[in-house]
């Protein structure tokens, strides 16, 4: 899924850059000019040097209290930076004060994100300012014994779409293994559907509806073992989609054309809310079949290949798509409209990957040409991540009528087609590379082949599939592009929730898109603290392949890459996963006989956390260090001062696999 929040980005931006202004003074003290020059040299030290002086001095100074506010928000420390640009803001400085509500009113950001995202449900600060939840939330998030006790590998799915009205009606008939032993099972469907008869055996089921989901009762306990199939059939009207893909549900466009455009997203929303299903992550069906009736003169374009097209009475038209590999329930979809198709391959060594596109008739030219770069994206994701997952079925983008979604194997775009006038935040600084074509293309392996078992774990899908943006990136234009583009995206992390949650609730792990750009930079962070890129490349194309068509949780992520690399990065990743607070460096710095002295460690971490960063010094020299939750040193002789690179600093000059993401605390006293 794309990310979102693009005013709240357009907002950040111009918020940073008002930062970089020093605020003039007007004494003609001599600090004030010496504090001014070595702000331009970045000795932001002697500037919160200087400004304790004038404090002192008088307590009353806002100035004082705003620029060394600003020299130490360049230096890291976040939480003193916004104590000193408040304070200055009590005593009379009216100077960034946008800016300043952005950085340090964490309680103004998480109110506009819930606002944004929980707009009809309350939230509770005892619940991690999260909704209170509710049997339902737990009926459709976790795994009751009405579910464990079986396993789904193919569904058989009906559907015929009907314009008039807006309605469905279809049928589904779902092959299940038996795990154990049980008379009751749980299958989901949205409860504004009618269920028109279940059938097992030739005899009809009778069902208890409760919320989303409904409890099937056989006439006799199913033994471990068996293979069963039940038939649902059902009629009714879909939600519409307010906002889609991230407000999900049946999305009813026309065209340029004024032609029937139509389409599904329902990440997150759930695929129950169009289609009967086991609805829950952990359980992927091994392949499908999906049969879509829609008005004749129409194409209806699914998951995997088509494999027949027939008459459906005198109005309607049957297509019939056949998925050969296993697939998520929110993946399932169609696209309805006056499509064209054209196809394309890609030969590497033994593999050929085929790929095909669906488009709009009017704009068959232009997207040939716009998606031959989906051969550059496929080819390096081949290359690091492993061959292309699902080979047989091909790697299709079909234009749809919203932004974007990693539907497999029919992948939607709905980006304009990159056209720059238009200006998308999310496009990248080459403006050569289609952000939804890289992104969504980046999910086949990280969401589609390798899935979160829990909503609680979706970073694992957002947070790869925009690190492999970086790859990519990093591939096509070298490091610095790579280093640029992280560092763009890393202001926007918000730290409002944990990635990771609350399980088995179907939590809304979008809410503030720290799953993708703190899921990306955590993993830029763990490639720095294993400092090998060789072995950080193997280690991230040997979990793919290892979790090849699987689901799996956060847990079994560390556990991979702790027996990986042979050390235990557990407290590495519990900070960046479980916890909005960054880790503190914690430092000390003195002057005696020439040399500079810097003692520093990690805190607010666990035991075992070490994470490297780098310093710059007055003499052009970069260090990178590795620091730990214990005291260390180093010693710079004939050094005047030092500074950090971090995001307000920037990444220019930074050692390789140094620049990393914190804040720090300085222990001298004022």
């Amino acid at each position: 899924m794309p990310i979102t929040h693009k005013k709240m980005r357009k907002i950040w931006i111009s918020v940073l850059l008002q930062s970089s202004i020093l605020l003039q003074a007007q004494s003609p003290d001599s600090i004030w000019k010496r504090s001014q020059k070595k702000f331009e040299q970045q000795d932001y030290l002697g500037v919160v040097e200087d400004m304790n002086m004038l404090i002192r001095k008088n307590s009353a100074y806002a100035n004082a209290f705003y620029n060394r506010g600003i020299a130490r928000l360049n230096l890291g420390d976040l939480e003193n930076a916004c104590n000193d640009l408040q304070t200055a803001q009590s005593k009379g400085a009216d100077e960034n004060q946008r800016f300043i509500g952005y950085l340090c009113n964490q309680e103004m950001i998480r109110d506009l994100l819930i606002k944004q995202n929980y707009n009809k449900q309350q939230v509770f600060p005892e619940q991690g300012y999260r909704p209170k939840y509710t049997r339902a939330d737990t009926l459709r998030g976790a795994l009751r014994p009405e579910r464990t006790c079986f396993d789904v590998y193919f569904y058989d799915l009906n559907v015929k779409i009907i314009p008039k009205g807006r309605k469905i009606l279809g049928s589904n008939s779902i092959f299940f293994h038996v795990l154990q032993p049980c008379k009751t099972i749980q299958i989901d469907l949205f409860e504004n559907y009618s269920v028109t008869g279940i059938i097992w055996n030739v005899i009809t089921l009778p069902y208890k509806r409760e919320f989303n989901a409904l409890f099937i009762e056989f006439p006799l306990e199913l033994k471990a073992g068996e293979n069963q199939v039940i038939q649902i059939t059902y009629k009714g009207k879909p939600l519409n989609a307010p906002n889609p893909p991230w407000d999900g549900g049946f999305v009813w466009k026309k065209d340029q054309n004024n032609d029937l455009w139509l389409g599904v997203a329902c990440e997150h929303l759930g695929a129950s809310s169009w289609w009967p299903n086991k609805d829950h992550l952990s359980d992927k069906t091994d392949s499908m079949l999906i049969h879509l009736q829609v008005p004749r003169g129409y194409q209806a374009i699914s998951n995997g290949n088509l494999r027949q097209v027939k008459a459906a009475g005198k109005k309607f038209d049957q297509f019939s798509w056949f998925v050969s590999y296993p697939i998520n329930n929110y993946n399932v979809t169609f696209y309805v409209g006056r499509y064209v198709s054209f196809s394309d391959t890609l030969v590497q060594g033994p593999d050929t990957t085929r790929f095909d596109y669906n488009v709009l008739n009017y704009n068959l030219e232009t997207a040939r040409e716009h998606f031959k770069q989906t051969r550059d994206v496929i080819g390096f994701y081949n290359r690091a991540f492993g061959i292309y997952p699902f080979q047989h079925d091909g790697f299709g983008l079909v234009e749809s009528p919203y932004e974007g979604m990693e539907h497999q194997s029919a992948i939607a775009y709905g980006n304009g087609y990159n056209r720059m006038t238009n200006s998308d935040d999310n496009e990248y600084r080459n403006q050569i590379y289609d952000y939804i074509i890289v992104h969504e293309a980046a999910h086949e392996w990280w969401g589609n082949s390798v899935t979160a078992a829990d909503m609680a774990d979706i970073w694992i899908h957002e947070g790869f599939a925009t690190y492999a943006e970086l790859m990519f990136l990093e591939d096509r234009f070298g490091k610095d592009e790579y280093m640029y583009e992280l560092a763009d995206k890393s202001q926007y992390i918000l730290n409002i929730w944990p990635m990771v949650q609350n399980r088995n609730v179907n939590e809304n792990t979008f809410a503030s898109n720290d799953v993708y750009n703190k899921g990306a930079m955590m993993l830029h962070c763990f490639r720095c603290s294993v400092n090998n890129d060789s072995l950080f490349y193997a280690l991230i194309r040997a979990f793919s392949l290892k979790y090849r068509y699987q689901t799996l949780t956060s847990i079994d992520f560390i556990s991979f890459v702790n027996h990986y690399t042979g050390k235990d990065f557990s407290d590495f990743f519990n900070k960046y996963l479980y916890d909005t607070r960054l880790p503190v460096l914690s430092y000390t710095y003195q002057h005696s006989n020439g040399v500079l002295t810097m003692r520093y460690r990690w805190t607010d971490v666990e035991a075992g956390f070490s994470m490297p960063f780098s310093i710059a010094t007055d003499k052009k020299e970069s260090f990178r260090l590795e620091g730990t939750a214990s005291w260390q040193e180093i010693r710079l002789p004939e050094t005047s001062w030092f500074n950090f690179y971090n995001l307000f600093t920037g990444h220019q000059g930074c050692p390789n696999n140094a620049f990393t993401y914190y804040h720090t605390l300085c222990e001298n006293p004022e």
